[in-house]
């Protein structure tokens, strides 16, 4: 993944915009990449800009040969569906439907029959240690549980990037460290992965670290 000069803003209540301002990096394949800095540095702006939830005002970010900044909203959307994996610090789970359901959703979004979709979650759930709770609902789920859920989810469509915005924040030490090690095992299996972090020590980790400061990278 290729990002080249982009920028993103917005109007602050008081001062200059906030965002990210000609930011530029090259994530590469089953690269395992963190991204730092203070709160309002432009962590999660960036994030949702290479997710394709928010849409760049210049630049480019170029996934597998296409640039998605200039990309139309269909090819935008099959690209979030098929392409990207997104872990949320909150693991907003649908709470009407089974972890097993939850896990399914995007697979028969993607056009799987629900056969295959189903396999692919048992599947999903027994890698997360999930398997005993595939019927139950979020909101049955202790926190660490429902991130893994979410992780799973994410994975449904087997996408080749991973982006997880401060998935270890809502959870205690021992179980941010299962869901870091989750994480690290989907980037061994060639799978880029990019974190947002406020850990030191995750974003020491990284095998690429990009660092935040005033919506902009810092060398």
């Amino acid at each position: 993944m290729v990002v080249t000069g982009v920028s993103r803003t917005y109007p602050a209540p008081a001062g200059p915009p906030a965002g990210v301002f000609d930011v530029s990096a090259h994530f590469g394949p089953g690269s395992f990449v963190t991204i730092s800095g203070p709160s309002g540095s432009g962590k999660s702006t960036l994030l949702n800009l290479v997710a394709a939830l928010d849409h760049a005002e210049r630049g480019s970010i170029v996934v597998d040969g296409t640039d998605i900044v200039a990309a139309g909203e269909r090819d935008r959307a099959s690209y979030r569906l098929r392409t990207v994996g997104c872990l949320f610090q909150d693991a907003p789970l649908v709470g009407e439907l089974s972890i097993a359901n939850n896990v399914v959703l995007p697979g028969l979004l993607a056009g799987l029959d629900r056969r295959a979709a189903a396999s692919r979650a048992a599947e999903l759930l027994d890698r997360v240690g999930l398997q005993a709770r595939a019927g139950h609902f979020p909101g049955q789920l202790s926190v660490g549980q429902r991130q893994r859920a979410a992780l799973a989810r994410a994975l449904m469509n087997r996408p080749r990037l991973v982006l997880a915005d401060e998935p270890t924040g809502n959870l205690d030490r021992a179980t941010g460290h299962q869901v870091m090690e989750l994480l690290a095992s989907v980037r061994a299996e060639g799978c880029t992965v990019v974190v947002v972090t406020h850990d030191p020590e995750i974003a020491e980790a990284g095998d690429q670290h990009l660092r935040l400061l005033d919506g902009r990278a810092q060398s």
